[in-house]
């Protein structure tokens, strides 16, 4: 099912395309990640396309935070799900220790940690320009200058392991 992109869209995570390990819950709203999902990052990524042209803001509230939490952007084409997602060549993420990360390349730092529970992460992705940005507990921090070409569709996308647990929302 395709949703739309500018009236109304729906922010859900999806569970056909989640890491084995994680549990979603309240009508799609909530990921968590279980007692035995402790030493490996997994990730999901939420239902609706961003697709083409326009401006999509999100909010992901960390209500649970974990040894590293990410959040961000995939492409679903040759995406795993049971890893991280800074680590794959279709995954750019921002970790709460600050940095961004893409397909194994050195991590930039980007803004201060932000590794405490109800943390509050906005996604700013402009589609016209192929370009990301992040809020941080309400600071607004640039443009991610070495994501200066993302694929013309993209998903939102968080990583994380036990004890996290991730609420998605529009912004």
């Amino acid at each position: 099912m395709r949703f739309p992109t500018f009236n109304n869209p729906v922010w859900v995570w999806d569970e056909s395309a989640c890491g084995s390990k994680l549990i979603i819950e309240d009508n799609g709203k909530v990921v968590r990640a279980p007692n035995d999902c402790v030493l490996s990052h997994q990730s999901v990524r939420a239902k609706i396309a961003l697709e083409s042209k326009g401006i999509f803001e999100w909010d992901v509230f960390i209500e649970k935070s974990c040894s590293y939490s990410w959040v961000g952007v995939c492409a679903s084409e040759n995406f795993d799900y049971e890893r991280y997602a800074g680590s794959q060549q279709t995954g750019w993420v921002l970790g709460s220790s600050g940095s961004c990360c893409h397909h194994f390349r050195d991590p930039v730092k980007y803004c201060p940690s932000f590794k405490s529970d109800n943390s509050k992460v906005t996604v700013h992705l402009d589609m016209n320009k192929r370009t990301c940005a992040f809020t941080v507990n309400g600071v607004k921090y640039p443009v991610v200058s070495v994501w200066n070409d993302l694929p013309s569709k993209l998903y939102p996308v968080v990583s994380l392991c036990c004890p996290g647990k991730f609420r998605i929302q529009s912004h």
